[in-house]
């Protein structure tokens, strides 16, 4: 039995440091930033820099305080709602903005991006596929 998806988008990513990177619009009212981050299949949730809160013109300690603890850390973020857009596919999430300046990693995680989207993944040719989750061909 041979199962079909259907996506409307598609981006080669590089491979440079193994990761699987896009470029990423986030907007809040009329200010926009771009910048590239991982997908993330093992984060709970999308993390930015903090920077990026300023340039949205963001306060970012106005957003929802979120302790997270990971295997080895834990650190600090604060959430605000948002515009995701990623290869033009556009949703809306709550995201975290990290509490420290010196961390620089930028993730779309599963709640609040994958969640919200549908994503094939083929490795070997280091692309991803991606539409909206309630795309339908027909």
């Amino acid at each position: 039995m041979a199962y079909r998806l259907d996506f409307t988008r598609v981006h080669t990513y590089g491979s440079g440091d193994g990761s699987i990177t896009v470029p990423v619009v986030l907007r809040s009212g009329a200010n926009a930033v771009h910048l590239v981050a991982n997908i993330d299949t093992g984060a709970s949730f999308c993390l930015f820099e903090s920077a990026y809160a300023a340039a949205l013109g963001l306060e970012l300690t106005s957003g929802a305080p979120t302790r997270f603890r990971t295997a080895n850390s834990n650190f600090d973020a604060f959430g605000h709602e948002l515009e995701i857009n990623v290869l033009g596919v556009v949703t809306y999430s709550t995201v975290y903005f990290f509490a420290d300046a010196a961390i620089v990693k930028n993730v779309l995680g599963r709640g609040s991006w994958l969640d919200r989207v549908r994503l094939g993944l083929v490795e070997h040719d280091r692309q991803i596929y991606l539409s909206e989750y309630d795309h339908d061909p027909e």
